[in-house]
Protein backbone atom coordinates (compact mmCIF):
# COMPACT_ATOMS: atom_id res chain seq x y z
CA UNK A 1 0.00 0.00 0.00
CA UNK A 2 1.32 3.37 -0.65
CA UNK A 3 1.95 5.96 1.92
CA UNK A 4 -0.67 8.31 0.30
CA UNK A 5 -3.06 5.96 0.39
CA UNK A 6 -2.49 5.46 4.74
CA UNK A 7 -1.59 9.15 5.77
CA UNK A 8 -5.18 11.38 5.40
CA UNK A 9 -4.77 14.58 3.41
CA UNK A 10 -4.68 17.85 4.98
CA UNK A 11 -6.92 20.00 3.39
CA UNK A 12 -8.68 22.93 4.75
CA UNK A 13 -11.71 20.87 5.21
CA UNK A 14 -9.59 18.12 7.46
CA UNK A 15 -8.25 21.35 8.99
CA UNK A 16 -11.82 22.36 9.30
CA UNK A 17 -13.25 19.47 11.38
CA UNK A 18 -10.24 18.63 13.61
CA UNK A 19 -11.11 22.40 14.95
CA UNK A 20 -14.99 21.40 15.12
CA UNK A 21 -14.34 18.18 16.77
CA UNK A 22 -11.35 19.74 19.39
CA UNK A 23 -13.77 22.71 20.26
CA UNK A 24 -16.83 20.38 21.31
CA UNK A 25 -14.53 18.94 23.90
CA UNK A 26 -15.19 20.20 27.25
CA UNK A 27 -12.81 22.75 29.08
CA UNK A 28 -11.23 23.27 25.70
CA UNK A 29 -10.45 27.00 26.08
CA UNK A 30 -8.29 27.95 23.21
CA UNK A 31 -6.88 25.90 19.72
CA UNK A 32 -4.02 26.81 17.98
CA UNK A 33 -3.56 24.69 14.25
CA UNK A 34 -0.53 25.12 12.45
CA UNK A 35 0.91 24.20 9.25
CA UNK A 36 4.23 22.09 8.30
CA UNK A 37 6.24 25.53 8.62
CA UNK A 38 4.80 26.23 12.51
CA UNK A 39 2.56 29.08 10.66
CA UNK A 40 -1.00 29.19 12.39
CA UNK A 41 -3.49 28.01 9.98
CA UNK A 42 -7.02 27.94 12.16
CA UNK A 43 -7.05 29.66 15.51
CA UNK A 44 -9.26 30.76 18.47
CA UNK A 45 -6.62 32.85 19.91
CA UNK A 46 -6.28 35.96 18.35
CA UNK A 47 -3.37 36.77 16.21
CA UNK A 48 -0.86 38.01 18.27
CA UNK A 49 -1.45 35.16 20.72
CA UNK A 50 -1.66 32.70 17.83
CA UNK A 51 1.76 33.51 16.20
CA UNK A 52 2.96 33.65 19.68
CA UNK A 53 2.29 30.39 21.02
CA UNK A 54 3.38 29.03 17.10
CA UNK A 55 6.82 30.44 17.70
CA UNK A 56 7.02 29.22 21.38
CA UNK A 57 5.96 25.80 20.56
CA UNK A 58 8.79 25.88 17.95
CA UNK A 59 11.45 26.20 20.20
CA UNK A 60 9.68 23.51 22.71
CA UNK A 61 9.57 21.15 20.00
CA UNK A 62 13.23 21.37 19.29
CA UNK A 63 14.25 20.69 22.66
CA UNK A 64 11.56 17.87 23.06
CA UNK A 65 12.81 16.04 19.66
CA UNK A 66 16.74 16.42 20.79
CA UNK A 67 15.91 15.01 23.98
CA UNK A 68 13.96 12.22 22.57
CA UNK A 69 16.84 11.58 19.56
CA UNK A 70 19.26 11.37 23.01
CA UNK A 71 16.43 8.65 24.55
CA UNK A 72 15.58 7.06 21.63
CA UNK A 73 17.01 7.98 18.03
CA UNK A 74 14.69 6.95 16.38
CA UNK A 75 11.61 8.54 17.57
CA UNK A 76 9.67 11.44 17.14
CA UNK A 77 7.62 13.40 19.30
CA UNK A 78 4.24 12.47 19.15
CA UNK A 79 2.11 14.13 21.64
CA UNK A 80 3.44 16.55 24.07
CA UNK A 81 1.18 17.27 27.45
CA UNK A 82 1.96 19.59 30.13
CA UNK A 83 -0.16 20.85 33.28
CA UNK A 84 -0.35 23.34 35.35
CA UNK A 85 -2.40 24.08 38.70
CA UNK A 86 -5.68 25.61 36.14
CA UNK A 87 -4.65 24.66 32.31
CA UNK A 88 -3.18 21.99 30.68
CA UNK A 89 -1.64 21.60 26.69
CA UNK A 90 -1.80 19.32 24.45
CA UNK A 91 0.07 19.38 21.73
CA UNK A 92 0.00 16.78 18.68
CA UNK A 93 2.54 17.10 15.72
CA UNK A 94 2.62 14.95 12.48
CA UNK A 95 4.13 16.06 9.51
CA UNK A 96 1.59 18.42 7.72
CA UNK A 97 -0.03 19.65 10.78
CA UNK A 98 -0.07 20.61 14.36
CA UNK A 99 -2.98 21.13 17.01
CA UNK A 100 -2.11 22.73 20.08
CA UNK A 101 -5.07 22.96 22.65
CA UNK A 102 -5.26 24.39 25.72
CA UNK A 103 -7.73 23.41 27.98
CA UNK A 104 -8.94 24.06 31.82
CA UNK A 105 -7.04 21.43 34.36
CA UNK A 106 -9.82 21.38 36.62
CA UNK A 107 -9.74 18.51 38.84
CA UNK A 108 -12.77 16.84 40.45
CA UNK A 109 -10.68 14.38 41.70
CA UNK A 110 -8.20 16.58 43.64
CA UNK A 111 -10.75 19.10 44.55
CA UNK A 112 -9.58 22.06 42.44
CA UNK A 113 -11.28 25.32 41.60
CA UNK A 114 -10.26 27.20 38.47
Amino acid sequence: MQEADTDPKRTKSYVEEVFRQVQAKPGVEDILIMNHSGVPVKTSMDRQDGLQYACLYDNLREKCQAFLSKMEPAQNLTLLRVRTKYHEVLITPDAKITVLVVQNAKDTFLNIKG
